[in-house]
């Protein structure tokens, strides 16, 4: 078998730059080594910017709308109001719409094939063999283009060598929205002492939401979501876990193999925000850079400058809050200023260089936190 793209994992960033590069004309194929397509559900919260890198109808794949945002740390609270309303949408529905897309383009998607071995021919050419399911191996030759979407414990980049972004645990749960609750209102709680990351509650409707948080890796979360919900007075319904990819400066999002180009998509690329480890945006905007690049044979980071400038900010200001106290926080809380909110309320949070751009030049009391920000910078990051 032989096709000119091989994208090895059907995950949202894969499937959408499958579907772009088949409207190119570009013979695609996709494959997934799960032997049926169900991706579980998982509640997501995405900024506006989601409509400028999702092509599609919102109205397949989002449950809710949220114009404000909460943080809080101990007493101490701000809300955001945002010009246009986060999103909150469900992986299983976007993954199914970006399926659909992909097979309408013409993009065959080949199920139940699972990666054992990647060598170049002397061609320059790349042989990919997969196992199929209940069935022998197969060889597939690469001729333009292999990407590799196959999540944060890539397949491709261990058989290629390649460093493999560092990665933390999260986990939510559907629980009742509390009484009294806005249902159009998301809320972040800092507790450091519980994870240095931060818990949440995104509303999915009237009347349900999803609680969750993410720890380093090492700590059990749905440990301390269990503590967090008992504190709320929350019961906690069905459960939804991964394990998330981390963006790291240096971490590589492309190689090659022979002479045929190989690019690394989403959480195979570390491409999330390590601020709130979000990664749906980022890896759709990777794969529409990988979708100009692979035909005009351009560096991925040439096309993908404004993502990976938005990657590192993201990763440097992590460094800086990851081991502030809540004291810390509850005094960004309370002193920031009034016009880095509204910056927060016009830039969704995947376009932070104009609002850190802003707080560094213009608001001068934000530099009382610089000393903990360096000693938290000077001291090592969990590698995930």
């Amino acid at each position: 078998m032989q096709v000119e793209i091989a994208v090895i994992g059907a995950s949202s960033s894969g499937l959408l730059a499958a579907y772009l590069l088949a409207k190119q004309g570009f013979e695609v194929a996709v494959f997934e080594q799960q032997p049926r397509f169900r991706p579980r559900e998982r509640t997501l919260i995405v900024t506006a910017a989601f409509r400028e890198v999702y092509p599609f109808p919102l109205e397949t794949v989002c449950l809710h709308e949220s114009p404000w945002m909460t943080v809080a740390a101990g007493p101490a609270s701000r809300t955001l109001r945002f010009h246009q309303a986060d999103l909150v949408i469900d992986r299983a529905r976007l993954l199914h719409a970006l399926y659909q897309k992909a097979q309408e383009a013409g993009v065959r998607i080949h199920l139940g094939h699972r990666l054992q071995r990647l060598e170049a021919t002397a061609q320059g050419l790349v042989q990919v063999t997969l196992q199929r399911s209940r069935a022998t191996a197969i060889t597939v030759t690469v001729t333009r283009g292999l990407l590799a979407a196959d999540g944060v414990f890539s397949d491709v980049r261990r058989r290629l060598g390649l460093a493999m972004p560092p990665a933390i645990p999260i986990v939510q749960a559907r629980v009742p929205l509390p009484q009294g609750w806005d249902p159009r209102r998301t809320q972040v709680w800092f507790r450091p002492r519980q994870t240095r990351y931060f818990f949440w509650l995104i509303p999915e409707g009237p009347t349900t939401g999803a609680l969750g948080v993410m720890t380093d890796a090492g700590v059990n979360p749905a440990a301390a979501l269990r503590a967090f919900a008992q504190e709320m007075g929350l019961p906690l319904g069905a459960h939804q876990g991964a394990w998330v990819a981390l963006y790291r400066p240096g971490l590589r999002a492309e190689t090659r193999l022979g002479r045929v180009p190989v690019y690394f998509l989403g959480d195979a690329a570390g491409q999330v925000k390590n601020s709130t480890v979000g990664g749906t945006v980022t890896g759709l905007w990777a794969a529409q850079a990988v979708a100009r690049s692979l035909p005009q044979g351009r560096p991925l980071r040439r096309a993908a400058r404004d993502l990976y400038r938005e990657l590192w900010l993201h990763w440097l200001i992590r460094r800086a809050l990851h081991h502030f106290r809540e004291g810390h926080y509850r005094w960004l809380i309370e002193h920031l200023p009034q016009g880095m909110a509204e910056l927060l309320g016009r830039h969704p949070r995947d376009r932070m260089a104009p609002v850190l751009a802003w707080g560094l030049l213009r608001a001068p009391r934000l530099w009382t936190l610089a000393p903990a920000a360096l000693r938290s910078l000077l001291r090592p990051f969990p590698p995930g």
